[in-house]
């Protein structure tokens, strides 16, 4: 076996509709997959996946023997996280085994948002004022110094996690509080690193985007920008429509921006997630992923957009090849969650089969089964979403529209707790 040739996946997206995508890039490659996770999900497709470790992730020398004892029966190509937590463990495993891979310091840039803003210090153009936070009284002398409104949210979070929006001071204390709670050690294992340490930012106006791309060798290449909707006040993510909307000059000052964060935090040989915001202070960053898009963005909005598929690129720059990319978008596609609006026991969602009857909805995705708890954001900062819709068309416009259909024609019954 050791002449098989696989591609060591750190860790694998939730949905099963994502990570397929990500298994089925490698075999399109040439690869197996070998995966090291702290939970491997079932049915994986064996004739693909033909190791799988589950080992703790939060212990670097578990995770190296498996590492080790995957070098020694198979030839390993490539490292690939698929997840914001396996970023750091991916880009120390490359750099291990002598692979192409994130930069440990970068990786590790790419996941402290306070040692991302400390980084790109000398341009405070291009992001909002920010003050690290771990005690209430540094929270006080950061809104003092910042003022509202503002953002108070976890240096490592994921998903949206823990991001509160605070109109005005009253909602300061209690912010804080909850993100002291959920982000203390021992109770959400995505903190571990950074438990208790937040940050407080100015809050920007304007509307919210993601640069999907990769990083060869030093030069950067962007894939394109989604555009995306967001909730309030948690900014959960709500929909995605790639490629985007904005004017050209719009998405020359974004690739700018990208040009810059990359450059500054060093990140090479990854894909790359980038978060900004476009207001009337112009393109300021929000975030960076030294990994591949969630929310199918990855997985299939670029690949439904381009016809060209972006898990697959992540696995050759992996193994140290350009990724190849299309000439240019030929359709829109796009994802819209189904979220639920109240707190309680799941009864029944109705009405999928007739959001697929809609002109355009290519696939539907349901991840909570009936029976579960439901809890709503701040005390949950996913349950509420119970599923989601993916759909493709000739312009955003005709997307958006083909998604709001969609989501419109489904039905969440909730039962009130007690």
């Amino acid at each position: 076996m050791r002449n098989r040739s696989v591609i060591l996946y750190v860790d694998l997206r939730r949905s099963p509709l994502e990570h397929r995508a990500a298994i089925e890039a490698a075999h399109r490659q040439g690869h197996g997959v070998a995966l090291i996770t702290g939970s491997a999900p079932p049915n994986l497709p064996g004739r693909i996946v033909v190791a799988v470790h589950a080992v703790d992730m939060l212990d670097p020398a578990t995770v190296d023997f498996a590492v080790d004892a995957i070098a020694r029966e198979f030839r390993v190509a490539g490292v690939v996280t698929w997840s914001d937590a396996g970023v750091e463990t991916a880009g120390r495993t490359a750099s291990r085994l002598g692979l192409p891979g994130v930069p440990p310091a970068a990786a590790r840039a790419a996941r402290n948002k306070h040692l991302m803003r400390t980084a790109l210090a000398g341009r405070p153009d291009l992001m909002p004022r920010f003050a690290p936070v771990r005690t209430w009284a540094e929270a006080e002398e950061a809104a003092a110094r910042i003022a509202f409104p503002a953002v108070l949210k976890p240096v490592a979070g994921s998903g949206s996690k823990g991001i509160f929006l605070l109109p005005d001071e009253r909602h300061l204390r209690p912010a804080f509080e909850e993100l002291s709670r959920i982000t203390q050690a021992g109770a959400d294992r995505i903190f571990h690193r950074d438990p208790g340490q937040l940050i407080y930012e100015e809050f920007m106006e304007g509307t919210e985007h993601s640069v999907e791309g990769f990083v060869h060798q030093g030069e950067v290449i962007v894939a394109g920008v989604t555009d995306k909707r967001t909730t309030e006040p948690f900014r959960l993510e709500l929909a995605h429509v790639h490629p985007s909307a904005l004017p050209a000059d719009t998405l020359s000052a974004i690739d700018a921006l990208t040009g810059v964060v990359i450059e500054t935090l060093g990140l090479d040989d990854c894909a790359f997630h980038l978060e900004c915001m476009s207001g009337p202070s112009g393109v300021k960053l929000v975030e960076v992923a030294a990994r591949a898009g969630g929310d199918f963005i990855a997985s299939h909005l670029v690949g439904l957009s381009t016809g060209v598929s972006f898990s697959e690129n992540v696995v050759r720059v992996a193994t140290g090849l350009a990724p190849v990319l299309g000439d240019r978008p030929v359709l829109y596609a796009g994802v819209h969650k189904i979220m639920a609006q109240e707190a309680g026991t799941l009864v029944r969602i109705d009405g999928v089969d007739e959001a697929l009857r809609v002109p355009g909805v290519q696939h539907a995705v349901i991840d909570r089964a009936v029976g579960v708890e439901i809890r709503l954001p701040p005390t949950h900062f996913s349950s509420s979403v119970v599923g989601a819709l993916i759909a493709s068309g000739d312009s955003a416009e005709s997307a958006w529209d083909t998604l709001e259909t969609a989501v419109g024609a489904v039905r969440v019954e909730i039962a009130a707790p007690g």
